[in-house]
């Protein structure tokens, strides 16, 4: 296989590779999301309130509550892929199309000005298996839309 330089102007790589008949395909290599590279930045245009699967509601208690958000504090100060990388934040992209996702969730899919983001979670306490769901805007702002709270859409 040979790589093909990066035009500036494209996002994408071109790799070219060979078959057995010589003849040239052209394959398409996206590069890592961008928010990756940048810090985080929460937002909750998009936070299920009246969610009774998905709510803050379910945080049993204001201690609890404060720990959510020293945890939102502390991960502030890594990037995105600081968070990916280190292995107590659990976190990574989640499909559409888990069976397990809450309704409240499914519905937002059906929003034009989010349809076609990615849904993604990590883990917002020490203390629980909470996780924290959202997905990134596209000026990669992270926009909460809820907690999973026995983290039962993606169990793996």
């Amino acid at each position: 296989m040979e790589k093909r330089k990066d035009n500036k102007k494209n996002k994408f790589k071109a790799i070219l590779s060979k078959e057995k008949n010589e003849n040239l395909i052209y394959k398409f290599v996206s590069p890592k999301p961008s928010y990756r590279k940048k810090y985080p930045i929460f937002a909750f245009n998009y936070y299920l309130c009246d969610s009774k699967e998905c709510s803050f509601k379910n945080i049993p208690s204001t201690n609890h509550f404060c720990i959510f958000f020293n945890k939102l504090k502390s991960i502030s100060s890594l990037t995105w892929q600081q968070i990916i990388d280190n292995k107590e934040f659990h976190a990574h992209e989640v499909s559409w199309s888990i069976k397990e996702i809450p309704k409240d969730i499914k519905k937002l899919r059906n929003n034009k000005k989010i349809e076609n983001l990615s849904l993604f979670q990590f883990k917002g306490f020490s203390i629980k298996e909470v996780r924290v769901i959202g997905l990134f805007s596209h000026d990669c702002v992270f926009e909460i839309i809820g907690l999973d709270k026995d983290h039962s859409i993606y169990k793996e």
